[in-house]
Order: structure tokens, then sequence, then C-alpha cells
């Protein structure tokens, strides 16, 4: 470089300190601009979470007024309502910007839409008094639920998407930063110190949203565990509330058994007056009194006999599921082989009438409760027994493997089957499917369902009319590790 022209490097060194000054203003603009967007997704996520959450308790809170008809449940209903109105005003207002896309938005203003309808639906028969057809409905409309949480689920997807490439820009910005600023340095000490104020300022910004960051995410993880703790203490209410509905129904039920069997001693009574010889000279009784005495009275003390001998099956179904719920379990190791062994040896009675056989493949060991696997898998046996075609020799295969740390074991029978609109419904409390040739009350399926959720479980059906059904149980290889 020549001295006889001083104003070169000068020249050169203004153009430098010009450009990376240019470049270092757009990159600081460019990060304000990615720190407003994760505020504004922030927002966005805490407004999505707070309608889902809206709508969970809304369909709690519906069904637990169906179930136990306590008003406090409407409250919590109709305040819910309040706040999802809210809450979607908030969304709507801050969803465009945050990286949903209009189609997802649209397919989850639908999937709510439908929701809110099946609430006023559901509504409506509760204010008629309907509260069978309510309780179907309110099961029914869980698959609606399922699609608002599915929609929002992929609402939250894209939005954490826009933040990352958002976040990738910005990387990607800092790192131009930073060859520009070494380049400076060369250039001119100015630059240098220029450079060092603004990284240290950008840095504290940084260390400031990221904290913000962190404060708004702990605040909505305790949101979120307040509210599973509520809906936790909602379900043993509940729970307590069937024991104790249940347990004073008895009283009353008793005394009818008791009258009834009075009515008894006093129609036979009376039907050993009716049909006795009339003395001489006493009149004889009408033909509408000895009807009356001898059919009549018979008939309808048979029909209060069989109405309070299934009120009582269900009250006793009721009573040991609410026990149940309320049972501690116990972990401890437990080899399915030998469980599904002395199961299949209590039931060689029902198999040999029935023609039938079971075979057990062999299965994975797994730390669980012991008694709640007895009777899951007790009455999916007693069930594949029961339900066999007549004629046809019955198969029932029992299989297990062992996929991403859990068991699938699947009970495979060659039976009636089950139509595909009752596969979910035979689930639910007192449902039942299919011809009703069989003892039951519609208790076993839904009190199996409800024993593998308290392990950490699922059971899923896969059934073809008279063909035969499979269910499919998964279980934690260790239940210590099921959050409680």
């Amino acid at each position: 470089m020549s001295f006889t022209r001083p104003w070169l490097p000068l020249t050169a060194g203004l153009l430098i300190v010009v450009v990376v000054g240019f470049l270092t203003g757009r990159t600081l603009d460019q990060s304000q601009t990615y720190d407003d967007e994760v505020r504004r997704s922030l927002v966005a996520l805490s407004s999505v979470d707070a309608v889902l959450l809206a709508v969970l308790e809304m369909n709690n809170a519906q069904r637990g007024y169906i179930l136990s008809g306590d008003e406090a449940f409407a409250t919590r209903y109709r305040s819910e309502r309040t706040s999802l109105d809210t809450d979607l005003r908030k969304m709507a207002a801050i969803l465009p910007a945050s990286g949903a896309s209009a189609e997802t938005i649209g397919l989850f203003e639908t999937a709510l839409d439908r929701r809110l309808r099946s609430f006023r639906q559901i509504e409506n028969e509760i204010s008629r008094g309907n509260l069978a057809e309510a309780r179907v409905q309110s099961s029914e409309a869980r698959m609606q639920t399922d699609n608002v949480r599915r929609t929002l689920a992929i609402i939250k997807t894209q939005i954490f998407n826009s933040l990352a490439r958002q976040e990738k820009t910005s990387r990607k910005s800092r790192s131009q930063t930073k060859l520009l600023t070494n380049a400076g340095l060369l250039s001119a000490s100015l630059l240098i110190l220029i450079s060092i104020i603004l990284l240290v300022r950008r840095t504290n910004e940084l260390e400031g949203a990221n904290a913000e960051i962190l404060g708004m995410a702990s605040g909505l993880e305790k949101r979120v565990a307040e509210r599973t703790s509520e809906l936790a203490e909602a379900n043993e209410e509940v729970q307590r509330f069937a024991y104790i509905v249940s347990h004073d129904l008895r009283s009353p039920l008793v005394n009818v058994m008791g009258f009834t069997a009075e009515l008894e001693d006093a129609q036979r009574t009376m039907a050993d007056f009716v049909t006795a010889s009339p003395a001489d000279g006493a009149p004889s009784l009408p033909d509408e009194v000895r009807t009356a005495v001898m059919q009549d009275m018979p008939e309808a003390i048979t029909f209060i006999r069989s109405a309070t001998n299934r009120m009582d099956r269900l009250i006793k179904a009721i009573l040991q599921i609410s026990r149940e719920g309320r049972r501690t379990l116990a972990a401890e190791p437990i080899d399915l082989n030998l469980l599904l062994a002395d199961l299949q040896n209590s039931l060689n009675g029902q198999l040999d009438a029935v023609g039938a056989e079971i075979t057990v493949g062999n299965l994975p060991q797994v730390s669980s409760d012991r008694l709640a696997l007895e009777q899951v898998f007790g009455n999916l046996l007693d069930n594949a027994i029961k339900y066999l075609r007549p004629g046809v020799p019955g198969r029932i295969t029992v299989e297990g493997e062992t996929t991403s740390g859990k068991a699938v074991i699947s009970i495979r029978d060659n039976g009636r089957g089950v139509a595909p609109r009752d596969q979910q419904r035979i689930f639910e409390l007192f449902r039942r499917a299919g011809e009703q040739d069989q003892p039951g009350e519609g208790i076993g399926l839904a009190h199996v369902q409800a024993l593998l959720r308290r392990l950490g479980g699922t059971i899923k059906l896969t059934s073809t009319p008279n063909e035969g059904s499979c269910f499919t149980v998964t279980l934690p290889l260790s239940m210590a590790l099921v959050r409680r």
C-alpha cells in the first residue's frame, strides 16, 4: 500500500466501518424481530394450552354432572365456558401471526364448532332429564374432543417449527455478526469497542429473553399441574360419590326384597284359600279375584323379584369398581406365563363344558400389581369362553412380546366377534354388544379398562363378526416408571 495516498487506508477503514455498522444494525433489527416473534409465539402457545384446558375442563365437568348430579360440576362447566370464550378471543388475535397455517386454523375451528354443538346437545338432554341419553352422547363426543386436541397439537407443532426456523435465522445472523466484528477488529480499535458494546448489550437482551421464556414455561407447567391435581381430586370425588350412593341404595333395596318375600307369603296364603273347596252354603269367589290371586299377583311378584335382583347385582358391581379404584396398587415381579397358567387351570371346567382350549405362548415378565392383572386377564379369558360360536371348537390363543419398553399381550379367539359399531362402546359401563344370551351386567370390560389405566396400560379391540376377536393389552414393563 502506497504511503503517498494516505486517504486509501482511511477510505478502506471507513468503508469497512460503514459496511460492518450497516450489517450489524441489520442483525440487531433481525434479533429484535426474532425476540418479538418469540414472545408472540409464546403467547400463542399459552393461548392454545388455555383453550385446550378449557375444553377438557368442560368435558370433565359435564360428564361429572351426568354421573353424580352434583351442582358443583355444573357451576364449573359454566365457568369454563366463559373462560373458553375469553381464551378463544385471545388466541384468534395472536394465532395468524404465530406460524399456524390458515388451513389448520380452519380445521380447528370446525372441530371446536362440532364439539360445542355436542356440548349444547348434551345440555338439552340434561335439561329434559334424559341423563341416560346425555351419558351416551357424552361418551360418543370423546372423538370430537380428540379432534380438537389433535388440531391444537398440529397448531402447536407449526408454531414450534416456525420458532425453530426463526432461531436458525437468528443464529446465522449472529454468526455473520461475529465474522464482521472480527474484520472490524482488524480495521480500527474504535470498531472493536463498538462491537464489544453491541455484543454485550445483545447478550444481556438474549439472557433476559431466555429468562422470560423459562419463567413463562414454568408458569405453564405449574398451571397444568394444578389442573391435573384438580382433575384427580374430582375423579376421587366421583368414586366416593359412587360408593356412597350404591352403599346407601342397598338399605331400601333390602327393604323391598323383604316386603316382596312377605307379599309372596301373603299370596300363597290367599292362593290356599282360593283353591280350597268352598264350604256348603258359602259364596264362591268372583273370577277376577281368583285371577288376581292366582295369576296377576305371582306375575307381579316375579317382576319385582327380577328387578330387585338385577338392581342388587348392579349395586354390587358399582361397589366393586369403587373399592378397586381406591385400592393402593403394589408392584411386584410377575411372570405372566405362570399367571396365565394359574388362570387356565381355574377355567378348565368351563373349557371342558364348551369344548374349547387355550394356548399360551411365551409371555414377558413385568413389574405390576398381581391382583389387578389377575382380574384383567381373568375377565378377558372368561369373555372369550362365554362368547364362542355354538358348534365351532373354541380356540383361544394368548401371545406376547416386548416392544419399546412395553409388554404387548394379545388374547385372540374364534368366537362370535363384535360388530364395528360396538367395538368402542363395550368398554363403557353397563354397555353390552350382540345377543344377550349370557349372564352379565356390562361391567367387566369397563372394569378392565379402568384397571389398565391405573397400571399405566391400555386395551384395544379388533374384531370381525362371526370370525373372532383380538384384545390387545399394553403394559409398562415396570409400573414404577408410570407417572401417577
